[in-house]
């Protein structure tokens, strides 16, 4: 089996689908101040497939509602509009990349990248508050790994196998088997998908957040949001070594590692909630 060479990796991730056109449109609607719940609603129902996700995700033991919502406009009521586009990104991301190789276990990948979403609303709170970016970067930082498990799926089960034999990291033994880390290729799909560059920037930089210049905030928002996942039980197997505490990051944000420890018993008193969540992502 031939490795690729980095220019061949990195045309297939820019070949890779776009997310949907609609979820364009979503954004920039729930961004508009003068956008209405129920022209919102309307917009997000002009996808059945994405409208019924959303109504699942919704009513979900996560939110815990004492009756159904029955309308993506009243979802919009209840939660917000910055909710319901983080859960419509959710599903957007979800759905397109469903499938995975029988060693890479995706939907165990999908669970931490929820729980780092949420975790880093917290982690943002603690930080002054400012949630902008928050979730979709603790969403998507390790979107790069479903990429390349897509892309290249047995020289990524080999970079998977090489991580947990020689105690590494994927994105290190990714980078020599395909030619691409996976936080390289996350940052070109999130290029692809055109978000932000903040939430570009924290999904290549997450693990070093002190090199990002320009959004060192979110970066090391992520960093500490995707280290709290894993005392909580929400981590992911790919890497073959454990996450050292993102001491940048802690110090840059002014939070403390008891701080850091309670975003994940905070996860830990939402385990049920969060798997009842993806087990409505994966109804389909």
């Amino acid at each position: 089996m031939i490795k690729p060479d980095l220019d061949g990796a990195i045309d297939r991730i820019r070949q890779l689908p776009t997310l949907p056109s609609v979820l364009g449109r979503i954004l920039g609607a729930a961004a508009d101040p003068s956008t209405s719940a129920l022209e919102l609603g309307q917009l997000i129902s002009s996808d059945l497939s994405l409208s019924a996700t959303i109504l699942r995700l919704v009513n979900s033991s996560y939110y815990g509602f004492q009756r159904q919502i029955d309308s993506v406009a009243q979802a919009v009521v209840i939660l917000g509009f910055f909710k319901v586009r983080n859960l419509t990104l959710t599903a957007s991301a979800f759905n397109n990349f469903r499938g995975s190789t029988c060693e890479f276990d995706r939907t165990q990948l999908w669970r931490h990248a929820l729980a780092s979403g949420i975790a880093a609303e917290y982690v943002a709170r603690r930080a002054g508050g400012d949630l902008t970016g928050s979730y979709e970067a603790g969403l998507l930082h390790d979107i790069g790994k479903v990429a390349l498990d897509t892309l290249f799926p047995e020289l990524f089960v080999r970079a998977v196998h090489k991580a947990r034999e020689e105690k590494r990291y994927i994105h290190e033994t990714a980078e020599e088997t395909i030619g691409l880390s996976s936080l390289a290729a996350g940052g070109l799909l999130a290029e692809r998908w055109g978000l932000p560059l903040s939430i570009t920037d924290a999904i290549r930089y997450h693990l070093e957040p002190e090199k990002s210049k320009d959004y060192q905030r979110l970066a090391s928002i992520t960093a500490l949001a995707v280290f709290s996942t894993y005392p909580a039980g929400f981590g992911e197997a790919s890497n073959g070594c454990d996450l050292p505490y993102p001491d940048s990051a802690s110090e840059f944000l002014g939070i403390s590692r008891e701080e850091c420890d309670a975003v994940s018993e905070t996860l830990v008193e939402h385990r049920e909630k969060i798997d009842d969540l993806l087990g409505a992502l994966n109804a389909d």
